[in-house]
């Protein structure tokens, strides 16, 4: 049964990003966002790095974080074994790669997001707005169906550059950054 979920959401992934979930549960959409997370990262752009991981971190309280270990142990991102870790606050999130924010207030949020933006780190979220306050990756399922938007002036500002195949399937937002 797993390895058919990771096979359906690696095609889901590579083939038709808007396609409708028919019934997805909690579990295959936490999966399909573990999937995907690492699916934005092969088409983002970080300024010249010398680390043998790829680093993923996940502050606040989300199921995700144990997701995103247990799909990556064996895979790569980028060619480089992934590590992930959870951060409690914003000093403890150093400098991953990839920072996947659930943190509960929008001021909590904006402090994620400020220290990433600072520290060239793509931040992606499942909260709604996150886009809008300065995030650089937005990923809801909406009905069943996955929504991506991209706030493009906070990965400039980020020092990141994002290829078009990822822009060319999401909500662009351009003019959004605070």
């Amino acid at each position: 049964m797993r390895r058919g979920l990771i096979a359906a959401g690696l095609w889901l992934c590579s083939v038709m990003w808007h396609a409708p979930l028919a019934h997805a549960s909690d579990a295959e959409l936490l999966q399909l966002k573990a999937v995907y997370l690492g699916r934005f990262a092969s088409y983002v752009q970080w300024p010249q790095q010398e680390r043998t991981v790829f680093d993923i971190a996940v502050i606040g309280a989300h199921p995700l974080g144990e997701q995103l270990a247990g799909f990556y142990a064996d895979k790569r991102i980028q060619g480089k074994p992934v590590r992930v870790r959870a951060a409690a606050n914003v000093q403890d999130i150093g400098t991953p790669d990839v920072l996947f924010v659930a943190l509960p207030t929008v001021a909590a949020r904006q402090a994620a997001i400020a220290h990433a933006q600072d520290h060239g780190i793509l931040t992606i979220s499942d909260s709604k707005g996150f886009a809008e306050l300065g995030g650089i990756i937005q990923i809801t399922f909406v009905e069943q169906n996955v929504q991506i938007k991209i706030n493009y002036d906070a990965a400039v500002k980020t020092g990141l550059h994002i290829g078009a195949p990822l822009l060319s399937i999401a909500t662009v937002l351009r003019g959004s950054q605070p």
